[in-house]
């Protein structure tokens, strides 16, 4: 964390500290054999917190068979773990919440309860620890709490312009060097909280890269998104962020983030009651879901199309792929037939690319064909279909042109294509040529019967074009 961040924390006087009952039961925590009794003994001198634990072991919350009558029975029902981890959780809310509060403090416990309801939400779901995620997504933000108390005004006026949450800790990070994660890492590890409460504050605030992993981390990075579409009920943006959230880092799709939402929303009034904090109202809850769910709906749908349109797509330059060429390729050679229409075919390589690459390496190699497929489909038609055929070899599709069409777009390609100047570095750059094999299948005549007849007839004539010197455009007799 930054260092001069640090030391103002550290000189502050009225950082957030935990209660008496909380340190008391933080000692149990780190403790491998606290007892069921001490748990019961450290509860029960804090008449509130025994009060809430009564509460939660009898809520639906956790459909315990039993009900208890007292704090000892309480205990018992919940476990040794269960029992700390919950006690943990209102104690320190409990004690944080203390005081007079500005609306921004409110707005914090706010999200931080939400967030701590939708990570038990989605423990249930994904079977993972429920109340050690409650008090993970409770705390993952107390950064927050700590830089509002020790900054004051300054922190206000630096976060002002932050529309949202990722935007917040941003503007933590540049105003201060660092922000609420590191700062909530360094206060639950001065607070000698378990490690894995520390650390949910800095890995749940890291994008994602790679597989999708359902761990408890990904699960409280994602409760933060679920609880601003209740905090911002009318706003469509914070929901589809939420979408994004919940699919980027847990795969959810829309039926299970919908039933994640209306869990949510079921465990609100326990939650209010239990923290002792309004959030929103049943009727406009109900609503909130309704309209969530269709919007969840339509970016799963939009994201659906993006899916299929990156499987159609050569990775490297963005041009379509083979199989997405070779099925354009049969449905129009197939209409073209049936209704008289032209068809034209070309194949595209580059000249000499293998010196490219062994001269400036792959990178610049791979540079190359991305220029070249930028410029090819900045000069054809909507309607034409580019394909990576492999390696440096292109294909272009022209439905409906005839191959003397066809030629004056190919022409007026090669030419800007080596016309082109490739940079290398400052000192560096070079020049690079294709050479171009064209047929084309005019007004339904037999000349070839399918589709690729006509690309071999285009390849045919690509030989002839490297033949001739490269550079040129070659046409195909069929």
């Amino acid at each position: 964390m930054n260092e001069d961040l640090t030391r103002r924390l550290k000189l502050c006087t009225s950082l957030p500290t935990p209660p008496s009952t909380a340190v008391r039961i933080i000692d149990l925590a780190n403790d491998p054999n606290a007892s069921l009794m001490q748990i019961a003994d450290a509860v029960a001198f804090d008449a509130a917190l025994a009060a809430k634990m009564l509460k939660v072991a009898n809520s639906p919350l956790y459909n315990s068979r039993r009900s208890a009558s007292n704090v000892r029975q309480a205990i018992s029902l919940l476990g040794t773990h269960a029992a700390i981890t919950i006690a943990l959780s209102f104690s320190l809310v409990g004690g944080l919440k203390s005081g007079r509060q500005s609306r921004e403090v409110q707005l914090f416990w706010q999200r931080s309860i939400l967030s701590a309801l939708a990570c038990r939400v989605l423990a249930q779901h994904f079977k993972l620890p429920a109340d050690d995620l409650l008090l993970s997504g409770l705390l993952q933000d107390i950064g927050v709490l700590a830089l509002q108390t020790a900054l004051a005004d300054e922190y206000v006026q630096a976060t002002a312009a932050a529309s949202d949450h990722d935007q917040l800790l941003l503007a933590e990070r540049a105003a201060f060097g660092s922000g609420h994660d590191e700062v909530g890492y360094w206060l639950l590890k001065r607070w000698h909280l378990p490690d894995h409460l520390a650390i949910s504050c800095l890995t749940s605030h890291i994008e994602p890269k790679g597989e999708i992993a359902v761990n408890a981390n990904s699960c409280v990075a994602v409760s933060g998104y679920l609880a601003d579409v209740f905090l911002k009920p009318t706003d469509p943006v914070v929901t589809l962020r939420a979408t994004n959230a919940a699919s980027r880092w847990l795969g959810l799709q829309a039926q299970a983030l919908t039933d994640i939402l209306n869990g949510m929303r079921e465990g609100l009034k326990e939650v209010e009651d239990l923290f002792d904090t309004p959030l929103i109202e049943a009727a406009q809850a109900d609503a909130l879901v309704a309209e969530a769910k269709e919007l969840i709906f339509i970016a799963n749908l939009r994201q659906t199309r993006e899916l299929e349109e990156r499987a159609q797509r050569d990775a490297l330059t963005g041009a379509h792929n083979r199989a997405y060429f070779d099925d354009a390729l049969n449905k129009e050679f197939n209409l073209a037939v049936r209704h008289a229409w032209p068809l034209s075919v070309a194949m595209i390589d580059l000249d000499y690319f293998k010196r490219i690459n062994d001269t400036y390496g792959h990178a610049i190699g791979d540079a190359t064909l991305q220029a070249v497929t930028r410029v090819i489909q900045s000069q054809i038609r909507n309607g034409d279909v580019f394909a990576r055929y492999g390696g440096e070899e292109f294909v272009l599709l022209f439905p409906g042109t005839p191959g003397e069409a066809a030629a004056k777009v190919l022409s007026r390609i090669r030419e800007t294509i080596a016309s082109f100047h490739h940079t290398v570095d400052a000192d560096t750059s070079f020049k690079v040529t294709i050479s171009i094999g064209l047929a084309s299948h005019v007004n339904g005549e037999d000349a070839v019967t399918s589709g690729v007849d006509l690309v071999h007839a285009a390849d045919r004539a690509l030989y002839l074009a490297k033949a001739q010197g490269r550079n040129q455009l070659a046409q195909a007799v069929v």
